[in-house]
């Protein structure tokens, strides 16, 4: 339900912001070890330039994260996101990001479970789901404000939370780097 509100929202924005979507494709390594890939797709929600011309930028994603935790499992992160981010005069970009993720995990090797009849039964896809709430800040530079290049790197760190994790919470980390790719020209 959240989900749709927050597309409902995006989709309502107005023709007039299709111009500023992009793509942001790169690393994440969760508690930076366990390696995996990032992809997003954002759109803005507002946009305005300061007296000191810094871009500030409200914007909306739907992210989907994927990552291995070797003889583990295999974590898939499906993260709609609220972010803020300011580029400077010179490019330097900043930004800080929401994001009501679900966590769903995928445990490595053959699990069985125990039947009535005490056999075993292979259980296929096993793992587990979870809500994980996100909070992310990042740093990186706007190349297209110097060097006219349509692209921008950034380094991010998530800070994240597993419900459940067994009867408890889990807080992880994760490392993100990567490239925001303009899909349309501004």
């Amino acid at each position: 339900m959240k989900c749709n509100i927050l597309w409902l929202v995006l989709i309502c924005t107005g023709p007039q912001l299709l111009h500023a979507q992009s793509l942001r494709l790169g690393y994440f390594g969760e508690t930076v070890s366990h390696y995996g890939l990032r992809g997003a797709y954002e759109k803005p929600i507002a946009t305005s330039v300061s007296s000191r011309n810094a871009k500030r930028l409200l914007y909306g994603s739907l992210g989907v994260a994927g990552y291995r935790h070797p003889q583990n499992h295999i974590g898939l992160i499906i993260s709609p996101e609220v972010g803020f981010r300011r580029i400077g005069k010179k490019g330097a970009l900043f930004e800080f990001a929401l994001s009501p993720a679900y966590f769903r995990y995928f445990l490595e090797g053959k699990t069985y479970e125990a039947t009535s009849d005490g056999d075993f039964d292979r259980v296929r896809f096993a793992g587990g789901n979870a809500f994980m709430p996100t909070v992310s800040i990042g740093v990186g530079h706007d190349l297209s404000v110097r060097k006219k290049v349509p692209l921008a790197w950034y380094v991010r760190l998530n800070l994240m939370q597993q419900r459940p994790y067994n009867t408890s919470n889990l807080i992880r980390f994760a490392l993100e780097a990567g490239t925001l790719i303009p899909l349309k020209k501004q």
